[in-house]
């Protein structure tokens, strides 16, 4: 009866390690798989064109400001995708239910543009 119940506790003993080592497993990986948000990439694109075609300015002028829009789109998708920890989709290759993170990048770009040509 002794070996049964010392057999009892050791399989237990092991279900519990086997669990614990289980779920840590589990967290570590869950915390490694980024989360899906959307930006609507293509209305970003269109506002800043719009506004490129009311601005009055000549070429040169034209060509440096749309270099400053793209890089402050990309540095600001990366910093808004870093502050989330998530991999930033355009919104048509996303399902239903992604959280659509236009406004926080477009926020971003405009701190990133006003820093940029308060500098100049």
């Amino acid at each position: 009866m002794n070996e049964l119940r010392l057999l009892v506790c050791a399989m237990l003993l092991n279900a519990g390690v086997a669990a614990v080592i289980g779920a840590g497993i589990a967290r570590h990986m869950l915390k490694e798989v980024p989360a899906i948000a959307s930006v609507r990439l293509t209305q970003l694109v269109a506002e800043h064109a719009e506004h490129a075609a009311r601005a009055n300015t000549d070429e040169n002028e034209a060509a440096a400001d749309a270099r400053a829009w793209a890089i402050a789109l990309e540095d600001a998708l990366g910093t808004v995708a870093e502050r989330h920890g998530a991999v930033l989709l355009p919104v048509r290759g996303v399902a239903a239910g992604a959280p659509d993170l236009t406004a926080e990048v477009r926020a971003e770009m405009g701190r990133s543009l006003a820093t940029t040509q308060g500098g100049t």
